[in-house]
């Protein structure tokens, strides 16, 4: 079954409603440098994931926001920023928008850790006006037993965790032969520096190594899709048993 809005009629879209899908899935991102993977890795990672589950939480898929809240990365080539007040404006309109459609659970899938806050705001906004119920979900929280058991790495930004989601879902875009020691930069509570000194940023000292073996990408990104759907299986649950 077609799940994707974008390749819906508006009838066959009417007729999914009406027909007790209550749910949407918007993946949203930005565009900046990542290391060895895409530009836009914060975008294809929420996109393949919300196409993974969204049977198995019987939900549509609302098209991604591409663009997002950049900072430390801006400089870099190809990074693209919004401003905050724009990107939440953006985010409260497609959700409201979704709401007065009949989608009465609204889920974030976000891929960048860099507007948390925002998005944050905005579905509490939005939900607080259109009566829908909102849940923001970050893929790379408390996910390190599937990291250890997976990839045997630590994460970061183009680190481990999001190159093998990469991977798993198409490894022609990680390009290994791009990789440089000087791209990583060691994330510390002790400075700031705009633009960060890399487009690798990880947050185990000494640990920037990669795991590109095939299978255990695929491995962990299945772990991850799994998480990630029992996760809104049982907020939906909760709100469906709680009565709001």
């Amino acid at each position: 079954m077609e799940r994707r809005i974008s390749n819906l009629n508006h009838l066959e879209f009417r007729k999914l409603v009406e027909g007790g899908i209550d749910t949407a899935l918007i993946p949203v991102g930005t565009i900046e440098a990542h290391g060895i993977t895409p530009l836009g890795t914060d975008v294809i990672i929420p996109e393949a994931m919300a196409e993974r589950i969204a049977a198995e939480v019987n939900a549509i898929i609302a098209p991604a926001v591409p663009y997002g809240i950049t900072r430390g990365l801006v400089g870099h080539p190809g990074t693209i920023r919004i401003r905050p007040e724009t990107f939440k404006a953006y985010i409260e309109d497609i959700l409201e928008s979704l709401a007065g459609a009949g989608l009465r659970n609204l889920v974030v899938l976000n891929g960048h850790g860099g507007q948390t806050t925002e998005l944050k705001d905005a579905l509490f906004e939005a939900g607080r006006r259109s009566g829908a119920r909102t849940l923001l979900i970050e893929w790379w929280y408390d996910i390190d037993d599937i990291r250890e058991t997976e990839l045997e790495r630590t994460g970061g930004h183009a680190g481990a965790d999001e190159t093998a989601c990469v991977m798993a879902v198409e490894p022609s875009l990680v390009k290994p032969d791009l990789f440089d020691e000087k791209q990583v930069a060691f994330f510390s509570r002790s400075y700031s520096a705009y633009p960060v000194p890399g487009s690798i940023v990880i947050y185990t000292e000494g640990d920037w190594s990669l795991n590109l073996d095939q299978s255990k990408c695929e491995g962990f990104f299945d772990a991850v899709a799994r998480r990630v759907t029992e996760t809104i299986t049982k907020v939906i649950e909760g709100w469906t048993a709680s009565g709001v």
